[in-house]
């Protein structure tokens, strides 16, 4: 089936399950909250659900291999959801989980609402209007919207972290760009529009049309990390109608370093920057928007540069000038040439005491961006 019949069937396809929602035999929208070991985390974030204005919802839980003591905790909170318009999934054991890119296309399989909604279990949406208000936005368009975006504020241990770290800057780029708002007080974005940005929309405050989710075969995966900018790269390539609301929805709780509870925390800084150079180079090969493949191109360098120094620093001078010599093939600059030069010399020069990948961190000029 070509992009274009495709397309077609994806409109056809939500078009009926709009007037669905709106006769009111089936929900407008389906939340997933992805959960694990977690619980009294994942009933706060259940509660700013339950709590939304719009009633045209429901709540998809996937627990992903609790352990027993935190299954028992989970229990009685899961019972309470389900007598309202919750259901919930246990998925069977695996020592690490199965991963949130896993659980979420799970949660997506299951899901009924012609739009999809997703929140992180350790964070929660602050504003009981943000589903109210996006259905009425999607509703009263007209056309069908794709993307609808929000913002959120980020906390590191209760303390507000200041942008931009998602799209908090946009809202200045919109209005320089002449970009005004609907009646809906939401802006009609393009592509090259939004990657002026310097971030990108989190998952707690994206709503993506569920057909347009499963045309590019949901989340990938294989990634770990960074699987939420991987996902949006791919969906702003292909949706149609993208709306922007400049309101911030959620809190968003930067994970603990010394804390291991998440992806984040878990995984080391190396291995972060490996699936960031996959995201990147995914996005290189999957993706047709030019100004996409110039982002990508963009900040595959960079990632590459972060690798080369941090390698550097831990005394792997061979594979420091791999990755550097690969940054300056996607970023050739005379500046970053010199620096290559100097990590082959010294690669020759012979090897020095190999680190482990947990035990490298980011290098010193970098770590206030992590």
């Amino acid at each position: 089936m070509t992009d274009e019949n495709s397309d077609r069937s994806d409109v056809g396809q939500t078009e009926s399950l709009r007037k669905q929602a709106a006769q009111g035999t089936m929900p407008f929208f389906s939340v997933i909250i992805a959960t694990r070991d977690r619980p009294a985390l994942f009933r706060r974030a259940l509660e700013s659900v339950l709590v939304q204005s719009s009633a045209d919802i429901e709540i998809i839980v996937i627990n992903d291999s609790s352990t027993i003591e935190h299954q028992r905790e989970y229990d009685p909170i899961l019972r309470a959801a389900e007598s309202s318009c919750a259901r919930s999934f246990d998925l069977a054991p695996r020592p690490k989980g199965h991963g949130g890119s896993y659980v979420r296309n799970f949660g997506a399989a299951h899901a009924n609402a012609p739009y999809l909604c997703f929140l992180d279990d350790d964070d929660y949406w602050t504003d009981p209007n943000h589903l109210g208000r996006a259905q009425a936005l999607i509703a009263g368009t007209g056309a069908f919207v794709d993307l609808y975006m929000t913002n959120q504020a980020a906390f590191l241990h209760d303390k507000q972290q200041l942008g931009p770290i998602w799209l908090e800057d946009l809202p200045a780029i919109l209005s320089g760009l002449g970009n005004r708002p609907d009646r809906y007080g939401a802006h009609t974005l393009t592509v090259d529009e939004l990657l002026q940005s310097g971030g990108f929309c989190h998952l707690n405050t994206l709503i993506v049309r569920r057909a347009l989710y499963n045309g590019i075969g949901g989340m990938e995966e294989a990634i770990r990390w960074e699987h939420d900018r991987d996902l949006y790269l791919r969906l702003i390539d292909r949706a149609t109608v993208m709306k922007y609301a400049p309101i911030t929805v959620s809190r968003h709780n930067i994970p603990d370093p010394a804390e291991a509870t998440s992806i984040t925390t878990a995984l080391s800084y190396l291995e972060r920057l490996i699936d960031q150079l996959m995201v990147l180079n995914r996005a290189l090969y999957l993706t047709r928007h030019p100004a996409i493949l110039t982002y990508a191109r963009r900040h595959k360098a960079y990632t590459l540069k972060l690798i080369a120094q941090s390698l550097a620093s831990a005394g792997r001078h061979v594979e420091a000038a791999v990755y550097a010599r690969d940054a300056f093939r996607t970023d050739p600059t005379v500046k970053w040439g010199g620096y290559t030069v100097w990590r082959t010399v010294r690669a020759l020069a012979g090897p020095s005491v190999r680190v482990l990948d947990q035990d490298i961190q980011p290098p010193e000029n970098t770590r206030n961006k992590q």
